[in-house]
């Protein structure tokens, strides 16, 4: 993406980034309504927020932040009011990859679809998820690991 200056509407570039924020939400949330939610909530955030972001860095980063912080602050109102809501039945996407990814331990998913699909430096991706790089690389091998079980086990019941 390139750099709006300050002063430009990032809503153009904001409705570019919408798939990935989608997908990024959903290793969050596990439920594409709860995603969708998410980054609805987000991206209105990021509108009133906007003269916030001084074109310093990635907005992609910021834009990602701002989904996890989101989904953070969502998470606590949610304990404190303590609703606890049924969880979607069906699977969150159709393909097999998202479904793997989803289905990943708490934590897991974000940080592999940060590094290896959305392709941030580790750094940059754990700056995105508040956590420090050497665990950031840390779960990610683990969930690389997590993702490979799965393939090979998929693989020995195909056979």
């Amino acid at each position: 993406m390139t750099q709006p200056s300050p002063s430009t509407d990032i809503r153009r570039d904001l409705v570019a980034l919408l798939p990935r924020l989608r997908r990024f939400a959903l290793t969050l949330t596990g439920s594409a309504v709860e995603a969708d939610d998410l980054v609805r909530e987000a991206a209105g955030r990021a509108i009133q927020k906007s003269h916030h972001w001084k074109g310093e860095g990635r907005l992609e980063s910021w834009l990602f932040s701002m989904i996890r912080g989101t989904f953070v602050d969502e998470a606590k109102k949610r304990r404190r009011a303590d609703i606890h809501a049924a969880d979607d039945a069906s699977p969150a996407e159709n393909s097999r990859p998202s479904t793997a990814l989803v289905c990943l331990p708490d934590g897991l998913a974000s940080v592999f679809l940060l590094a290896d699909v959305e392709g941030f430096a580790y750094a940059e991706a754990a700056a995105i998820l508040g956590i420090q790089p050497d665990l950031f690389a840390a779960r990610l091998c683990a969930a690389r690991l997590s993702l490979a079980t799965a393939a090979a086990q998929t693989s020995e019941r195909r056979a």
